[in-house]
């Protein structure tokens, strides 16, 4: 089994009900040049089989509000409900049963809890509310939402959505639930082993192309005309890793091509979309702001600029899903000492202004 997909063999027969949503079908990832059309031995092309999504109920199943496994009535772990990369095992956690207060919810709930991973708002927006777009296109219609919502994106997020506050059980790592009623919304996650610079990591190899369909249909702002043809560049200069070396002449670079700089890490939610669906042309470094190509106009150009060893599939394969016409451009890393995920770059100013010289105009 593939780290972090789902096995339906063993839960249908745990499972009370279901519901088909999404069928398994291929997505390809065409190898991908550069914005000068060199190829890079991390881009090349690749096929994965996405699984069918279901949605599931369970009977008195349990739950803790800050974990993601599902819990039979035997106190046994459903294994194939997980994002982690190392599926548990039946059994493993049931000593933890023993030191918790359970609380008995005679109610019909949907867990859409992800063990921690939606504190990034990437994930946020794809494996934890791309199983509320599953939950919304079923049959199933909850009292109740098991759901992260301590950070500000993610109250904001819910509440676009129509997510009612008073609706939501709010994630305590003590709180154990037996709920009458149980909905659980497949897993979006998927992942592959890859290395940089000799490092273990992980990857993304697919995404659904509904995915998309969440935004564009509940958010009222991309129900508007906001395409104004906005060239943005997404700037890291305030994040702690994987920024400019040469910021000053990155900075200095865009300025005078016209993109108008955004610290997303100081923006709302409500004015990064605004931002984005706006966007003709779309730059930034590799980072969780790029997740806002979700509400990028299927017209817009995206140029994701890449530290020499770490190359994240997540925002490519993004852009391929909605049709997004995407490049990348690959920088210099000075020092070696960091992590690969969180390297610096450095990029000659003629060969980026060149990039964006072509990125504009072609």
């Amino acid at each position: 089994m593939r780290f972090g997909t789902t096995k339906a063999t063993t839960v249908a027969a745990e499972a009370t009900d279901e519901q088909l949503i999404f069928p398994s079908e291929e997505f390809f990832m065409p190898a991908i040049n550069d914005i000068f059309g060199q190829p890079h031995s991390s881009f090349m092309d690749h096929k994965a089989i996405m699984p069918s999504f279901y949605v599931r109920c369970f009977k008195n199943a349990l739950c803790f509000t800050n974990q993601e496994e599902i819990y039979s009535s035997k106190k046994d772990v459903i294994v194939e409900y997980t994002t982690q990369k190392v599926n548990p095992k039946i059994g493993e956690s049931k000593k933890i049963f023993y030191r918790t207060k359970k609380r008995k919810i005679n109610a019909t709930v949907v867990h859409l809890c992800l063990s921690g991973l939606e504190v990034n708002y990437y994930h946020f927006l794809t494996e934890c509310l791309g199983r509320v777009y599953l939950l919304e296109k079923s049959k199933f219609k909850p009292e109740f939402y098991v759901i992260a919502n301590q950070l500000p994106f993610q109250v904001e997020m819910l509440n676009l959505l129509g997510i009612e506050k008073d609706r939501i059980i709010p994630t305590n790592p003590n709180l154990l639930l037996q709920v009458e009623t149980l909905i659980v919304p497949d897993f979006i996650n998927n992942w592959e082993r890859a290395h940089y610079r000799g490092v273990e990591a992980y990857q993304k190899q697919w995404s659904p192309t509904w995915l998309v369909n969440l935004y564009r249909e509940r958010i009222s702002l991309l129900k508007k005309d906001n395409y104004i043809g906005k060239k943005i560049y997404a700037s890291r200069d305030k994040a702690r890793y994987r920024t400019f070396e040469n910021k000053q002449d990155v900075n200095s670079l865009f300025a005078e091509l016209g993109f108008e700089t955004y610290y997303l890490e100081e923006m709302n939610v409500t004015q990064q979309i605004e931002a984005f669906a706006s966007a003709a042309f779309i730059v930034g470094v590799h980072g969780a702001g790029l997740a806002n190509l979700y509400f990028a106009n299927t017209e817009a150009k995206v140029l994701e600029i890449f530290p020499e060893y770490y190359h994240d599939t997540s925002y490519r394969i993004l852009s391929k899903a909605q049709g997004l016409n995407y490049s990348y451009l690959t920088g210099t890393t000075p020092a070696l000492d960091a992590d690969p995920i969180a390297e610096n770059l450095y990029i000659d100013i003629d060969r980026l202004k060149k990039a964006l010289v072509k990125f504009l105009n072609e």
